[in-house]
Formats: structure tokens, C-alpha cells, sequence
């Protein structure tokens, strides 16, 4: 609490000491956002990340110094339904009334717990349309070439799909080992089984890992998944009690493609 007054604070005495300059920026909350931005949007506008590499999209805390530098920017593409997001969204639209929040997540099946909705090409494909729309609505004179760069872009994500589809046609309801449950929209779409070692975002209990081992040798599973921003420990554990690999994915990666094959490829050879 203390630390939100202090931001606060902080934000209203830059607010009122200066005008924002306002730029052709624009602020997304994650590296596959800074992807599907900068392909629909083109050289017309520079898209700044706001979250650092290696913190977890579901527990990271925006320093004053984040949110300051969000007052260059004209528009603000959320993933929609991230904790911080959803704290600091009032916050943010009462400081910086000038800047445009936008939540990309509109029409994505909010139904599954977990903000990875990047990691369904079909969820990709409907923010990259919400993205064109934000920025033909931001500069209408740029529509033209905002909704082509979308055609192509679109056009690569089901070329995506369909090379991961192919890559994963063996593994048709097969389950895999995750140590934090990031990939639920991608087991959905390609009819896998995900099973997270975390509990609800924390260290698993010796029981939980003990029901987590006996299902990983029931499942044959091979490999233990891991990503950054989340505790190792419980995952090597699992690992050495199955005698499995731990393979690192990263599903905050800026190059959105390269990543789904790379999950593809990691899950086909489990």
C-alpha cells in the first residue's frame, strides 16, 4: 500500500509539473505485443514493451520510473486481465487522461485462467485485428496500409498454426509437464494436456509434487517445461524423480512464430 501511495505521488507531481510530450509512441505490456504491434503498425509508430525481461506478466509491480515513461505515449495496448493491469488501468487513465487504453483481448475466449492468450494462433490472429483497429483509429490515414500489413500478418500466423498442427498431429491428446501453467490456450487448440507443478502460482506442496510424479509416470511424459520469472527448484525435482529433461520455452519471446515451433518442436520430441 505504502509503495502505490508513493507512485501515486510521484505521478501526480510529474503530471503537474510538465506536459507530456506526446509522440508517435506506443506502449504494449509484453514482447509478443511489441511483435503483432510493429508488424501491423509499420515504420508510423515506435512501440515501446513495458514489462522487463524475465519478470512474470502475472505478478510484476511497474516501478514509478514504468509508469512515468508511459506519458510519451498516445496509446497503451493491454493484454487485458493481468493483475497489474488491472490495478493500475483507473490509476493510469486518471493521470494520463490523454493516452488511450487499449484492450486487445476483445473477442478471445476469456474463460480459461491464464493470460497467455498469445500462445493460440487464433487468439493471435483476433488481437492483431484489435491492434489494427486501435491504430487505424489513431491515424485513419494510415488504415489502408495498417489493414494490409494485418492481411499478411494473419496469413503467417495460419501458416503457423498449420505447421504446428502438422508437428503435433501425433500428439493428439497426449499430456505434457509444464512447472508453471502457461501454455493453456495452446494445449487447447491442439488438443493437449497440460499439467503445471506450480499450485495456484506457488511452490507446490511435497504431496502435490508427489501426485505430479505419479501422473508424469502414468503419462509417460519425458519433460519437465520451464520459462523464466518462475522458481527452478520444483521443476529439477520433478525431473529427477522421473528421470526427465528440463527444456526451457519462452512464451514472452518477441518473435511470436519462432517460439510456437519451438514449443512444437519440444513437445513432439517428448
Amino acid at each position: 500500500m505504502r509503495k502505490i501511495v508513493y507512485i501515486l505521488q510521484l505521478l501526480l507531481l510529474v503530471a503537474c509539473s510538465h506536459k507530456p510530450s506526446v509522440e508517435n509512441v506506443i506502449a504494449v505490456t509484453a514482447e509478443p505485443y511489441r511483435f503483432v504491434t510493429e508488424a501491423v503498425a509499420g515504420d508510423a509508430w515506435r512501440v515501446k514493451t513495458i514489462l522487463p525481461k524475465g519478470a512474470s506478466p502475472e505478478t510484476y509491480d511497474p516501478s514509478p520510473a514504468d509508469m512515468v515513461a508511459l506519458s510519451s505515449c498516445k496509446a497503451y495496448f493491454m493484454v487485458g486481465g493481468l493483475g497489474f493491469e488491472s490495478v493500475w488501468k483507473e490509476k493510469l487513465a486518471d493521470i494520463y487522461p490523454r493516452m488511450w487504453l487499449v484492450d486487445t483481448s476483445c473477442g478471445v475466449d476469456s474463460s480459461i485462467d491464464d493470460p497467455h492468450l498469445w500462445t493460440s494462433p487464433h487468439n493471435m490472429a483476433l488481437i492483431a485485428n484489435n491492434v489494427c483497429e486501435a491504430l487505424c483509429r489513431l491515424d485513419s490515414a494510415g488504415s489502408d496500409g495498417y489493414r494490409e500489413r494485418l492481411r499478411l500478418f494473419v496469413q503467417r500466423v495460419e501458416q503457423t498454426d498449420s505447421a504446428v498442427a502438422r508437428k503435433l498431429a501425433p500428439c493428439n491428446g497426449k499430456s505434457f509437464l509444464i512447472i508453471h501453467p502457461a501454455l493453456t490456450y495452446f494445449a487447447d487448440r491442439y488438443s493437449l494436456n497440460q499439467i503445471a507443478i506450480e499450485q495456484e502460482g506457488k511452490e507446490p506442496s511435497a504431496a502435490h509434487i508427489r501426485s505430479i510424479v505419479d501422473s508424469a509416470r502414468l503419462c509417460g511424459a519425458r519433460t519437465v517445461i520451464m520459462q523464466g520469472g518462475v522458481s527452478v527448484r520444483s521443476a529439477f525435482a520433478v525431473a529427477g524423480e522421473i528421470g526427465a529433461n528440463v527444456v526451457f520455452i519462452d512464451p514472452l519471446a518477441y518473435d511470436w512464430h519462432s517460439q510456437m515451433l519451438h514449443i512444437a518442436t519440444v513437445l513432439s520430441n517428448d
